[in-house]
């Protein structure tokens, strides 16, 4: 499974400890941040230009328009700028290659910086340079 760069950018909002997780087991941290109903200010620069921010839903998580308290919007809900179901993150975080999960697994528990060169490995995995176009 590819993700689009808005959705990298998206799981790129989780905190690095998160993002070792999802990769080590995500069934089971999928469950734990969607209960966990997290939500917060955008890092990304443009994103927080935009006036939107990260929440946890149900169904997975959104880049979203202020407003939404009660965490009712659809996943289809215009007011998102991009989304991921809590599936789509498994099966991208499944389909890591064996070295990248081991790493994770190894890495969430370390220093700071080391966590978050980990994170920015596995966010970069499968990212591949658009081809050419010949004109």
């Amino acid at each position: 499974m590819t993700l689009t760069n808005d959705q990298r950018l998206l799981l790129s909002e989780l905190e690095s400890w998160q993002l070792l997780a999802l990769a080590d087991a995500p069934d089971y941290w999928c469950k734990h941040i969607r209960d966990s109903q997290g939500g917060g200010t955008a890092r990304n620069p443009e994103w927080r230009a935009a006036g939107v921010w990260r929440n946890t839903y149900s169904w997975g998580l959104a880049m979203t328009a202020l407003g939404d308290y009660m965490h009712e919007r659809k996943r289809d809900d215009p007011a998102h700028v991009v989304t991921l179901t809590w599936s789509e993150i498994t099966r991208w975080f499944e389909s890591l290659p064996a070295e990248l999960r081991t790493l994770a697994r190894k890495e969430r528990k370390s220093d700071t910086a080391e966590k978050i060169l980990a994170a920015e490995q596995i966010l970069a995995a499968g990212v591949t340079e658009p081809e050419p176009t010949l004109w």
